[in-house]
């Protein structure tokens, strides 16, 4: 009788997905409030207005990084 070795290939890269997801969501509201009139990070001063742009491209970076690692 054969024995069958089978490797569990399962990759933990869900975590990568989820903080992308998270922050090309933070991105999505935090530009559409600025439209609003309502700055969510106008602690950082004049840098708020790239925020967006940066946490959008943030995300998209993690979300890549879990899809290519594994």
């Amino acid at each position: 009788m054969k024995k069958i070795k089978v490797e569990d290939n399962t990759n933990d890269n869900g975590i990568f997905q989820i903080i992308g997801i998270l922050l090309i969501g933070f991105a999505v509201v935090d530009f559409a409030m600025s439209w609003m009139g309502t700055n969510l990070t106008a602690f950082l001063g004049p840098l708020s207005q790239f925020t967006p742009l940066a946490a959008g491209l943030t995300g998209a970076m993690f979300l890549n990084l879990g899809n290519k690692s594994g």
